[in-house]
């Protein structure tokens, strides 16, 4: 989990570049309920009923490995934890409720601290069309720690029209049972893998049939057409399940959003989810590939930068997973744990330090995302004769940095240089 902080603050410091080295740029997460908590994911798939008169809520919780205490045994290692869920209508009436118990055994130490592997578990509910909020819990049994998510839920007019889509659901595996049957896993997460050319959603319709239509349509992040199908369609009375199979082909690993429509006669029924193409050992914490090699500014060289953002799709994604291997903590894992805490640490200065410019490009961002949070901060908002200004203290390195608020409009400006620390790497 967050273990090695104290050892990826080093690693980080060790990667330091002055940023006078470079050339001037041209223009699903958590957060733990406390240090350490137990992570997890979670997702919630609605499907409608022949009769409309309830929805069957299938909810299902994916929660990585390194989000637990492992305990070491002959047979090698185990974590325990406990799982609630809590469905409440909107009369704060209890619609549903469940606890059980999950057992993770591995016998591979490194999987223990993996957040490429996963146990999941979901439940089922049956209820009627209502509003609801939904409260998950994760306990660690270990560690006595846990994490809560709460979800609103308004399925009152979930029958409102004569057309009637389940949500869309990515398929992420599909796994074969022992008797020969076998179960599509949804992507909790929302992520499809470059393993294969193309991916498969699946979802459901309701409706008196006929003869209809399906169309999706893939956006990007500035929205987009990246890709887009459509096929005929006889519907059956009552439920039919659909699957679509789509190309990646024209998609690179970033964030997009599917829109599917479903058209019988005049009635129309819509539905969309938001994926991640991705490669194993990617972190969870990138949008977008061409964008997390933009923030590398701090770390890397204007050449390293340029020739990742000139690449072909394959070749960017490989010079990427080159620079970040070679920096690797642990590289007989899946997990790059300075990978992770670096784009943490970026995604922690979009938050908190965002205005005229993204927070990662600010001079406080900056800071923060090479040396993490201070130890102490020194504020001085108010002062008469000088300008705001804040003073960052980092005790382990014995440094301070000064910033002003020069336009007093909240842009602080770093004033104290740190390119005095050039280490070797």
């Amino acid at each position: 989990m967050h273990r090695r902080i104290n050892v990826l603050l080093v690693f980080l410091l060790l990667m330091i570049r002055t940023i006078l080295a470079q050339e001037p740029e041209q223009g699903m997460n958590f957060k733990p309920d406390e240090p350490d908590a137990p992570l997890f994911y979670y997702d919630v798939i609605e499907y409608p009923s022949v009769n409309r008169d309830s929805i069957i809520i299938e909810i299902i919780i994916k929660a990585p490995f390194d989000g637990f205490q492992f305990v070491k045994s002959d047979t090698g290692f185990t974590a325990n934890y406990e799982v609630s869920v809590l469905l409440l209508d909107e009369n704060e009436i209890q619609a549903a409720s469940k606890i059980w118990k999950q057992t993770i055994r591995t016998q591979k130490f490194e999987e223990t601290n993996s957040q490429e592997h996963f146990d999941v578990s979901k439940i089922t509910f049956r209820v009627a069309p209502n509003k609801f909020l939904l409260t998950l819990g994760v306990l660690d049994m270990d560690t006595r720690k846990s994490s809560y998510r709460k979800k609103t839920m308004d399925y009152k007019n979930y029958y409102a029209k004569p057309v009637v889509l389940s949500k869309i659901n990515i398929i992420e595996k599909v796994v074969q049972g022992i008797d020969g049957s076998s179960e599509e896993i949804p992507s909790v997460i929302g992520s499809i893998s470059d393993d294969n050319p193309d991916f498969t959603v699946s979802f459901s319709v309701l409706s008196d049939g006929g003869k209809g239509t399906i169309r999706y349509i893939i956006y990007d992040q500035k929205n987009k057409t990246v890709t887009e199908g459509k096929f005929d369609r006889e519907f059956e009375k009552g439920l039919t399940q659909e699957k679509l199979t789509i190309p990646k082909e024209k998609m690179t690993f970033n964030r997009y959003r599917l829109e599917v429509m479903v058209k019988i006669d005049n009635n129309e029924a819509k539905g969309e989810c938001l994926f991640q193409l991705r490669w194993l050992g990617m972190s969870n914490l990138i949008d977008n590939l061409d964008q997390a090699i933009d923030q590398l500014k701090y770390i890397a060289s204007s050449k390293q930068i340029r020739d990742m953002k000139k690449a072909k799709p394959e070749a960017k994604k490989d010079l990427f997973v080159e620079f970040w291997k070679k920096r690797d903590p642990t590289p007989n894992t899946t997990d790059n744990e300075l990978m992770d805490e670096y784009y943490k640490r970026v995604r922690y200065a979009i938050e908190h330090y965002s205005g005229f410019m993204p927070g990662w490009k600010t001079d406080m961002g900056m800071i923060s995302i090479l040396f993490g949070p201070p130890n102490d901060i020194e504020r001085h908002p108010f002062e008469i004769q000088t300008k705001p200004y804040e003073i960052w203290y980092y005790y382990e390195i014995n440094r301070s940095f000064v910033f002003v608020d020069e336009s007093g409009f909240g842009e602080y400006r770093l004033i104290t240089p740190y390119y005095d620390l050039q280490p070797n790497y």
